[in-house]
């Protein structure tokens, strides 16, 4: 009996090893990854993307698809211009965040953390290097492989895992550049293009500025 669990410790213990060391490794490389996001993040000031989503809806097979500008300057200003499929103005200042459609004359004014929106996935991508140790707290985040041109992180959250993204960074340049986002009958593809970086903003552009005639509802 002795000698069957000797064999049994000296035969599986190099595989337990084996994955020990292999998810070490994963984890070293993700803190690498971000710690280098973190890193080219504190070097901008201001940055300004185009954006493309593609949501695709399983249940009646539809897709969508979103376009857009979006613009941030520190530490938590954001105004994106969607262009397609519909006009909208969102404007984001860390603490509420305004959905204006010129076409319904409508402004809608809620609270940014209770916004959980495929519209709204571009300005949580551009914020990552600075914001991802806020976002560990309620998310898993690891290291799930990496292509010619991209390293991957896949995240979900902690308690309820309703979602997944795998989000691809460039190695270059350590900016996420595009994410999938998988859902209960939903898949969002998400794209960033065209980064500028450290431009000069009006101040004012983050501002909403009700027009006249434009009905504003306050959700909280």
């Amino acid at each position: 009996m002795k000698k069957a669990i000797v064999f049994f410790a000296v035969f599986f213990m190099p595989l337990f090893c084996v994955n020990v060391f292999a998810q070490e490794s994963d984890e070293s490389k993700l803190n690498s990854i971000l710690s280098k996001m973190e890193e080219a993040d504190k070097k901008i000031n201001t940055v300004e993307v185009n954006y493309t989503q593609e949501i695709f809806y399983s249940a009646t097979n539809e897709k969508q698809n979103i376009s857009g500008n979006l613009k941030h300057k520190k530490p938590n200003l954001i105004f994106i211009v969607q262009k397609t499929p519909q006009e909208q103005r969102i404007y984001i200042d860390g603490k509420k965040i305004t959905i204006y459609t010129p076409e319904n004359s409508q402004a809608v004014i809620d609270n940014w953390k209770n916004v959980i929106n495929g519209d709204i996935a571009p300005a949580s991508l551009v914020g990552f290097g600075s914001n991802w140790k806020t976002i560990k707290k309620d998310n898993a985040i690891k290291y799930a492989g990496e292509d010619e041109k991209h390293y991957i992180i896949e995240l979900s959250p902690t308690a309820k895992k309703d979602w997944t993204m795998r989000m691809f960074v460039s190695k270059d340049t350590f900016y996420p550049q595009k994410a999938v986002v998988t859902a209960a009958g939903v898949t969002v593809n998400v794209e960033l293009t065209n980064y500028k970086i450290n431009q000069e903003f009006k101040k004012d552009i983050f501002k909403f500025e009700a027009p006249s005639g434009v009905e504003v509802i306050k959700l909280n």
